[in-house]
């Protein structure tokens, strides 16, 4: 069973999600997804933040790393705004990627973060920036199940 297939079965086996929020973790092979679920129905969920991690490899080089964030960014053309590579930290051994183009709701602009790192991992989540105040904080991610089985095809499928 793929890793799309277990986050699925997961999803259906708990179809309130039970107690919110709440922590979901599947395994396949050598990737590992978890995510921290705050809200769910039968349309769609949030979460606050997806975690990902490959053992692909012992350790990430930052040509490995844009590599893999370069996929990424191909490959997630389906969000809501399209992510691209945005600078990759050879010292810190971490590649960033971005929505292109934030979305503007309520005097706040949101986008998608990523941030790949050298041991094979993978932080997804989603930033609001406002403007008044000028800070960032941690945002929720809304996608229907059918999404997030195909974004994780797609992490997994993106892994050089």
């Amino acid at each position: 069973m793929s890793l799309s297939q277990k986050i699925a079965a997961a999803l259906e086996a708990a179809p309130d999600h039970g107690t919110l929020p709440g922590d979901l973790a599947v395994d396949d092979g050598p990737h590992r997804l978890r995510l921290r679920l705050t809200a769910g129905g039968s349309i769609g969920l949030a979460f606050d933040v997806l975690e990902f991690q490959t053992s692909a490899r012992d350790d990430w080089s930052i040509d490995a790393l844009k590599t893999w964030g370069d996929r990424l960014a191909a490959r997630l053309t389906y969000l809501m705004e399209p992510v691209t590579v945005l600078e990759a930290d050879p010292i810190g051994g971490e590649v960033a990627l971005r929505s292109q183009a934030p979305t503007l709701r309520q005097g706040q602009h949101s986008y998608y973060e990523i941030r790949l790192g050298r041991r094979g991992t993978l932080h997804f989540g989603r930033v609001r920036f406002d403007e008044e105040s000028r800070r960032r904080q941690p945002g929720s991610c809304r996608m229907t199940g059918e999404v997030l089985e195909r974004l994780a095809d797609d992490l997994v499928a993106s892994v050089p």
